[in-house]
């Protein structure tokens, strides 16, 4: 088997971290009646609530823990085909850290370390789109499409997440998502996901993203 054959196999693991991640999520939800998404934070699914069960917590921080590592086995497999570039190094260092800190997300839950988790949760939500802009940033001219899905895909994660950010700097979080934090974190999840899932489907298609 050649080492291009070899690498297009690890595309599935990229395809497959997003549907992980994100089914763990709903189906989390699905089995947790007490989770308000005006309420609560999707981190609130990875700690007992009451009404809750061991079940949905085993399966979002599972989830989060499988997710994060198939991100980061992904990135770190089809690093060797990136270009030879500072900015493609560091773009995929960076998604690299964003994957093993939405493991550590389900290896931290709050009420293990509650700062530990916001560390954590902070590094996967703004490490991630920043390495999708900066990708985007170095492709721009020998691919348009990826490049500007790339970039496009970065930029609305943070603007979607930045709340949660100034709600860590003491901005209360209701006055900056009247709709509630879990509907944002969901929706930056998604956009991330969807990146990861169509680069895996790349790697498996050419060997490449």
């Amino acid at each position: 088997m050649t080492e291009d054959n070899k690498i297009r196999k690890f595309g599935i693991i990229g395809i497959a971290s997003p549907i992980i991640g994100l089914l763990a999520v709903l189906v989390s939800i699905s089995i947790s009646p007490w989770f308000d998404w005006p309420i609560n934070s999707l981190s609130d699914l990875g700690v007992e609530q009451q009404g809750g069960t061991q079940i949905a917590i085993w399966i979002f921080n599972g989830g989060m823990i499988i997710a994060g590592s198939l991100i980061a086995i992904f990135i770190m497999v089809t690093r060797k085909t990136i270009p030879n570039n500072r900015i493609s190094k560091l773009a995929y260092s960076i998604i690299f850290i964003g994957g093993i800190n939405l493991a550590l997300v389900g290896v931290f839950p709050y009420n293990i370390s509650e700062s530990i988790h916001l560390i954590v949760a902070l590094i996967y939500f703004i490490f991630t789109p920043i390495g999708l802009m900066m990708i985007g940033v170095e492709r721009r001219s020998r691919d348009r499409n990826f490049a500007m899905f790339s970039i496009g895909s970065g930029i609305v994660a943070l603007v979607v997440i930045g709340g949660a950010v100034l709600g860590i700097l003491g901005m209360p979080i209701g006055a900056i998502y009247p709709e509630g934090i879990a509907i944002p974190e969901f929706i930056e999840a998604v956009i991330l996901g969807l990146w990861i899932g169509i680069a895996g489907m790349r790697v498996f298609k050419t060997g490449k993203i």
